[in-house]
């Protein structure tokens, strides 16, 4: 009966599939720009400083975590929420890879960081996170410094065991 009954819900799954793709066409099953948009993205518009830019691209990955995207659409999308002198950037970076070069998130956040944020700055980073200590703070204190430093240093909190031990 269950054998009949998974057989049914297939058959459905595939009926339904083909009803909503006449003609043959590949159904596109990604997220929509409308999807993006509805989850209320920043827009990046020249940080104040330079550790804003890296903020805005986590705030971006958090909202990728929502939709369904490929990586390229991931760039696409967050693209449009460029704005002035970055918008420019991003226009005569994309000009440096040759035609027809798909632009992943990861070669995005590469450029987009290397452009925005010093070298030195993470480095600097990096460094007060390996100094951190709880000296006087609360703990909640002492948490909240550690959980934004964190981020600068994922090598040493990419696992449990990591993380317990720099904490």
């Amino acid at each position: 009966m269950q054998q009949n009954m998974e057989g049914a819900l297939h058959n459905i799954a595939n009926n339904t599939h083909r009803g909503a793709n006449p003609g043959g066409q590949e159904v596109n099953w990604y997220s929509s720009f409308k999807d993006f948009v509805d989850t209320k993205p920043p827009v990046f518009k020249e940080a104040a400083e330079p550790l804003e830019a890296d903020e805005w691209i986590n705030n971006m990955e958090q909202k990728f975590h929502l939709l369904w995207m490929t990586e390229e659409l991931k760039v696409e999308y967050v693209a449009h929420q460029l704005e002035g002198p970055d918008r420019i950037w991003w226009f005569h970076h994309r000009t440096t890879y040759p035609e027809g070069t798909p632009i992943t998130w990861n070669r995005f956040t590469t450029a987009f960081r290397g452009n925005y944020i010093p070298s030195g700055l993470v480095e600097m980073k990096i460094g007060e996170f390996m100094k951190l200590s709880q000296g006087t703070k609360t703990v909640k204190k002492y948490l909240l410094a550690f959980n934004n430093l964190a981020c600068y240093a994922p090598e040493f909190v990419n696992i449990d065991a990591k993380k317990i031990a720099s904490f």
